[in-house]
């Protein structure tokens, strides 16, 4: 998890100092908490809590580049399953009368323990989200992401569908 984490913070660093996030006058970067609920459709899997983190930069005023990172652990009548999801989006930025509303793709790998059983499938999925500006540098907002987690070592694929608060600051 540890490794996770750091992969995904690495991200959002070479992200946020990377020249294009520099490119327009509208370019924003931000670094923000996630705190919700998701709903796998994993066999035998419930309802659970679900935090994360995510950073990235706006590459002008529309289109934006970033990472995330999500964590969900949850002991199910089978036992222990954890989730940690983490990688990059790809999103665009919506301006005018729908100010503070994005869309995006995220791509990455997931570290999960079903049981004791370590898998490290790809994940991919979409993103709908508001932030709501609260001044300058602070946004509340939340967002709705459906995930597809792909198959690994005889572990069958299953997808995620998560409702997360978010707070974000921006520079």
């Amino acid at each position: 998890m540890f490794r996770s984490t750091l992969v995904a913070l690495a991200l959002g660093l070479v992200t946020l100092s990377s020249p294009l996030a520099q490119a327009g006058v509208d370019s924003r970067g931000w670094v923000g908490g996630l705190l919700g609920l998701t709903v796998p459709d994993a066999n035998d899997t419930s309802s659970r809590g679900m935090w994360g983190l995510t950073a990235g930069a706006k590459l002008g005023s529309e289109w934006g580049i970033g990472a995330y990172y999500l964590n969900s652990s949850k002991n199910e009548d089978f036992g222990k399953f954890d989730l940690n999801l983490y990688g990059v989006q790809f999103g665009y930025h919506f301006e005018g009368e729908a100010n503070g509303v994005f869309i995006a793709g995220r791509i990455g790998t997931s570290k999960i323990d079903r049981n004791g059983a370590d898998l490290s499938p790809t994940n991919l999925g979409v993103v709908a989200g508001y932030d709501y500006m609260l001044g300058e540098h602070f946004s509340l907002g939340g967002e709705a992401s459906f995930m597809s987690v792909g198959k690994d070592n005889g572990f069958d694929s299953f997808t995620l569908l998560s409702f997360l608060g978010a707070a974000k600051l921006w520079f």
